[in-house]
């Protein structure tokens, strides 16, 4: 099989290679902080929510979906941004989860939608990453703490969707397990 040639904004072909950028877009201890309890929140309201048997299953239900969420980054790695990929993502999480645990594709979206809202909140007013940015000078955006050669960036997300979920969920095992100190800026702490 041929791969797929990636734009420069989709360079990364896999999660072992796009981990130090990952690693480096969540430098700062409040967007780790707000990253974790974002993605343990999703996990205790589904657990708190449909008790222990159905959380297993909703937890194998995204475990497949991103798996198969993989062969879909795969397959749109040619697209010039990461909505093709984000679209297919959701998709097969939400199917996935509803075939093994029954639950309903909009209360699926509705905690992957609530996981979101801290890191959201971490990548806009505390990293002060834009979605639609680019890359430029924060002083040029209109947006500045005053320190020189300071970037405002893409969160990852926005190219690719599928290894910053699956970063997610390694952030907060790397952070629980003491791999990865809060003031870390790059995976080598």
């Amino acid at each position: 099989a041929v791969a797929a040639a990636r734009p420069p904004s989709r360079s990364f072909a896999d999660f072992e290679s796009f981990w130090p950028l990952y690693v480096q877009q969540h430098s700062l201890t409040t967007t780790k902080l707000l990253h974790g309890v974002g993605t343990t929140l999703v996990v205790l309201s589904i657990a708190v929510r449909l008790g222990a048997a159905s959380s297993l299953r909703v937890g194998l239900g995204l475990v497949s979906g991103i798996c198969l969420s993989l062969l879909g980054a795969d397959a749109t790695a040619s697209c010039s941004s990461g909505l093709p990929e984000a679209a297919v993502m959701v998709s097969l999480i939400v199917g996935a989860v509803r075939l093994y645990s029954g639950l309903p594709p909009s209360q699926t979206a509705a905690h992957l939608a609530c996981g979101y809202v801290l890191p959201w909140v971490a990548h806009f007013f505390v990293e002060r990453n834009r979605p639609f940015a680019g890359r430029r000078p924060l002083a040029a955006s209109g947006v500045s703490s005053g320190a020189p050669g300071e970037w405002c960036t893409r969160p990852a997300t926005f190219s690719h969707p599928t290894f910053s979920l699956i970063g997610d969920f390694a952030l907060l095992g790397s952070l629980l397990t003491g791999r990865l100190p809060l003031n870390a800026t790059s995976p080598a702490g």
